[in-house]
């Protein structure tokens, strides 16, 4: 049996160990994770607030009217069983701002997307904020299924970013 130490085999063993010092020295150090502001965290009560200003016929016409989105989204944030919904700002621990975001003048980007605001109600410090683009439609039922699936993905992305922690 021909022994597997020759001069090349030892030279390739020495260049890939030197390979793997050098790229564990230059691996940058671990980012600290940012901490998610504790109100959203261990927020119990929400006052969801309308400022969609959903009166777009483009959206209204695919949401049951001026309001549908809001009760769209009050619907999966309801859905999502984490929170109690209240009446008044006062009331709760944070406020969920429902927004619609209007691109620029954009030719890439042509829809609009959905945002929900989370804020504190005593400052009205934005202490987070959850965006989902809508995905465009030529028919009518796929603009509503494209909305609906929008806004409740939004109410997901504040469930999964108050319990990242």
């Amino acid at each position: 049996m021909k022994a597997i130490c020759t001069p090349m085999f030892l030279v390739l063993v020495l260049v890939a160990v030197l390979t793997a010092n050098a790229a564990q020295a230059q691996q940058p150090p671990d980012k600290p994770v940012a901490p998610i502001p504790a109100p959203f965290v261990n927020a119990k009560k929400v006052f969801i607030a309308n400022g969609a200003g959903d009166n777009d016929p483009g959206i209204a016409k695919y949401t049951n009217g001026p309001d549908g989105l809001y009760n769209q989204f009050y619907a999966d944030v309801k859905a999502l069983g984490k929170y109690e919904i209240v009446a008044a700002p006062a009331d709760a621990d944070i406020v969920l701002e429902l927004r619609v975001d209007y691109p620029p003048l954009d030719p890439h980007s042509t829809y609009p997307k959905f945002r929900a605001e989370v804020r504190d109600p005593k400052t009205n410090v934005l202490l987070w904020t959850c965006t989902e683009p809508l995905n465009g439609a030529l028919l009518a039922r796929n603009g509503r299924k494209n909305i609906a699936q929008a806004v409740s993905k939004l109410a997901d992305d504040l469930k999964k970013a108050a319990s990242a922690q």
